[in-house]
């Protein structure tokens, strides 16, 4: 398919000798499915209270295509280890919703969570069997270039429809904006490495832009991700050293000290203070809600008060809160405690941890491969890393309605179905000139 959408949402894989498109049928409910969920993000509109619940069918499509994909294709094999963990928070938050303080939310919650990871699933072995990783990663870019673009052109105008707060664009608050551009912002970032033909446009330029608009929204959670992401590459091609494994974590402890750092650089580059710049507690008012989640947990340590009961808990507590806003824990690691408890918490860690361990492992053999070649395979194990670190701070791991879920269990699955794939290292090695035999002159 040779059409301007295609071309401009990634069908063709570009300038990349024997790069393959995905396979045309799951191509387009990707599209559909991904436009979506990035529509529904709108402020106060329409359109988003519409794609609310309609999104839902695209996505149900995507599932149902893609398992209908996956039984006429050889595929990778399964991950015994990281499903088996699955299995038993699937386990876990079914028995746990028997005890779930609004039992019919959570049997929707468990329902939609566990359609999502089975649909990441598909999609990650059908993109590594058809060799398609490579347009499906050119697609994110894709989008994150549109969405930089037009973020940045409301930026000039001044054109502001969230919330308050901070810069929003079209979104409903800042921290929506940020996580939206962070994925294809680190897509964009192996791109550089890559260096394809046109990197500098295409790439490099949206980089930086992007990285300013994840600036301007304030969205510190966010620069954590990106961080901690463009920090996983250089683990990935140069080991687990232990320096790199302490500035990752260093990385994220920095969220507690981010207001000084940020005004040291607001006034050593004589930028403008805002409202917002001042007054403000370091976490937002995580911290009360954090506490709350703690004393909570206590109370029902081992399951939990079911998958999905958050908003319930936290508008009983609302009267608590100073500075915190919202009916979410910010922080997907407090939420499983809470609402899973003890046993749901560590089968979700064991799933992400295996994963990493798996990505690991394939960097030994991956990262020997040249640079336009090897970014690829890292980029799960980055969007991964940076996702992670992310959850610290906001609560989306397991929330189906969150676009980035379905990106996040594509790249856990894609860690463990790319390492079946076969490589082939190109050593680069100088070609010497080849001598020139002297010409003997004849003998006059």
């Amino acid at each position: 398919m040779s059409s301007p959408l295609a071309e401009l949402m990634g069908f063709n894989a570009g300038p990349v000798p024997n790069a393959k498109p995905i396979p045309r049928t799951l191509f387009w409910a990707l599209l559909i499915t991904v436009t979506a969920f990035y529509l529904s993000n709108t402020f106060n509109s329409a359109l988003s209270q519409f794609l609310f619940s309609a999104k839902w069918l695209p996505l149900a499509a995507l599932s149902l295509i893609s398992l209908g994909m996956l039984t006429t294709r050889r595929v990778p094999p399964m991950p015994i280890t990281t499903v088996l963990a699955m299995v038993v928070l699937l386990i876990v938050v079914a028995t746990g919703a028997w005890r779930s303080v609004d039992r019919s939310f959570s049997v929707l919650s468990i329902a939609t969570i566990a359609a999502t990871v089975v649909t990441g699933y598909a999609i990650s072995a059908l993109l590594v069997a058809t060799d398609s990783r490579r347009a499906f990663f050119d697609m994110l870019a894709r989008f994150g270039r549109i969405m930089i673009a037009l973020a940045a052109v409301m930026l000039v105008l001044r054109i502001d429809l969230g919330r308050g707060g901070g810069f929003a664009a079209w979104t409903d608050n800042p921290n929506t904006l940020a996580a939206m551009i962070a994925p294809p912002v680190v897509v964009l970032f192996a791109g550089c490495l890559e260096r394809r033909p046109g990197w500098q446009v295409w790439n490099l330029a949206f980089l930086i832009v992007g990285l300013y608009l994840i600036w301007v929204t304030n969205a510190r959670a966010t620069i954590v991700w990106i961080a901690l992401s463009f920090l996983a590459f250089a683990i990935y091609r140069q080991g687990p050293r232990a320096s790199l494994i302490a500035v990752m974590l260093g990385a994220i402890l920095l969220i507690g000290w981010w207001y000084p750092i940020k005004m040291f650089f607001v006034d050593l580059l004589g930028l403008e203070r805002t409202l917002r710049d001042t007054g403000i507690s370091p976490l937002s008012g995580r911290e009360e809600v954090w506490r709350i989640g703690w004393n909570l947990f206590q109370e029902r340590p081992l399951l939990g008060y079911g998958i999905g009961t958050s908003q319930d808990l936290l508008r009983q507590e609302q009267w608590r809160f100073v500075q915190h806003q919202g009916l979410h824990f910010h922080s997907t690691y407090i939420m499983m405690m809470v609402e899973t408890g003890l046993f749901g918490l560590f089968a979700l860690l064991a799933a992400l941890f295996f994963s990493l361990w798996r990505g690991m492992a394939d960097a030994a053999r991956t990262r020997v491969l040249p640079p336009e070649q090897w970014p690829l395979a890292a980029l799960p194990f980055a969007i991964v890393v940076g996702s992670m670190g992310h959850a610290l701070f906001e609560s989306w791991l397991l929330s189906a309605g969150n676009g980035n879920m379905l990106l996040l269990w594509t790249c856990v699955w894609m860690m463990h179905h790319q390492s079946a794939l076969r490589i082939r290292a190109m050593v680069r090695r100088p070609v010497m000139p080849a001598r020139t035999p002297a010409i003997v002159q004849p003998a006059e």
